[in-house]
């Protein structure tokens, strides 16, 4: 059964996405940042069902490279080619971009690579291989341990703190973001065991005993308790902490950027928590739905059209790019207009290529466009 606040809760998420990836004044990026891709990797966890791929870990991986990696390469290369040609067209380039001045050996290598800051030109692509990553991480943790709920978190809390370290000692990165993982795969295991906590309608997940599960659910994630009200209060404080004393020492997971190791976790788990809790209580939209539905594609594709809204901006009112730093309504007018405008690349790759998305299958309509052009001309 589809949860529609989760739908909902995803659309609000890469909304905080798309937005946060503009200018914003110091203390609002820093508290988005703080939660926003935790909130993602929560959700993601909290979506899977273990029990469905118990039996055939090929299954598991064929999936996920369908859903994951395919849509991954497909638009890392489809946005590579329309930053190429826009350079092309309007020599000597508007992009500015690094990728496009080293040689195409290892533009290729950077792709493969699959690192945020290396595909320069499109980054949050990076959360697609880091997901990929995080779940087969997820995947090998639970075949062992998933029936016994004190040694998977204690498992899950190992990973983290290396994750951790990792970023703090190790000065190379790995492909893939395997790096990243090592963290991320906290909050996919918080949120695949919030489900299983919170959700008792959809009884217990394989190996979980109900004593274990209601005696851990009862001291942490009960609905009716105080926690849902002390997250919110936590997170309206540290927002009113941030824009007393704005500190531009954010955290960034694409890039390993941490902050503190007790200050990323817990302001990261507090935020997600929190609009968790929220959205549970509030229901859904159906805009926000619309966009949680679709984020895949948001994600992909929103980074590209923000620079061409950006160009344009600044063409129509013909001023700097400097002139719009930290103004929150502009990067907020912009996020509504990019959201706007990726209505119809939605419908077109829903109905037509819905194989980038990471969907199984081809659309009806996709079907009758190839019958239409295999038709003989007469």
């Amino acid at each position: 059964m589809r949860l529609h606040w989760i739908d909902a809760l995803k659309g609000i998420g890469i909304m905080l996405v798309v937005f946060a990836h503009h200018s914003l004044p110091v203390a609002l990026d820093t508290y988005i940042f703080s939660f926003h891709m935790p909130l993602f990797f929560f959700i993601s966890g909290f979506l899977f069902d273990f029990g469905k791929y118990t039996g055939s870990a090929t299954n598991f991986v064929k999936g996920r490279l369908r859903s994951l990696i395919v849509p991954y390469f497909c638009f890392a290369l489809l946005t590579c080619l329309f930053y190429f040609l826009l350079d092309t067209r309007f020599q000597p380039g508007v992009t500015n971009i690094e990728f496009f001045e080293a040689s195409a050996l290892y533009g290729i290598y950077s792709i493969l690579y699959a690192l945020g800051p290396l595909v320069s030109y499109n980054p949050p692509l990076w959360f697609l291989t880091c997901l990929f990553v995080t779940e087969l991480l997820f995947y090998g943790f639970a075949k062992k341990y998933y029936g016994e709920p004190g040694k998977f978190v204690l498992l899950l809390t190992a990973s983290g703190i290396l994750g951790y370290l990792y970023s703090v000692y190790v000065p190379f990165r790995l492909p893939w973001n395997i790096d990243v993982a090592l963290a991320a795969v906290v909050f996919y295991g918080a949120g695949n065991l919030f489900r299983k906590f919170t959700e008792s309608e959809t009884g217990q997940g394989p190996g979980f005993s109900r004593e274990s599960s209601s005696r851990v659910g009862e001291g942490l994630f009960r609905r009716d308790n105080f926690l849902p009200g002390l997250l919110i209060l936590v997170n309206l404080f540290y927002l009113g902490y941030l824009l007393k004393f704005p500190t531009a020492d954010k955290v960034n997971m694409n890039v390993l950027k941490y902050g503190g190791f007790f200050s990323f976790y817990f302001f990261a788990f507090s935020g997600a928590l929190a609009f968790v809790y929220l959205f549970k209580k509030i229901g859904s939209s159906k805009v926000l739905e619309y966009y949680g539905k679709n984020s895949l594609i948001v994600l992909a594709l929103h980074f590209p059209l923000k620079d061409v809204l950006t160009k344009l901006a600044l063409m129509s009112f013909g001023v700097e790019l400097e002139y719009f730093y930290y103004n929150t309504a502009f990067a907020l007018s912009l996020t509504v207009l990019n959201l706007l405008c990726l209505v119809p690349v939605i419908f077109v790759i829903n109905n037509y290529f819905p194989f980038l998305s990471g969907k199984k299958g081809s659309s009806a309509e996709f079907e009758s466009l190839k019958a239409h052009f295999r038709k003989p001309v007469n």
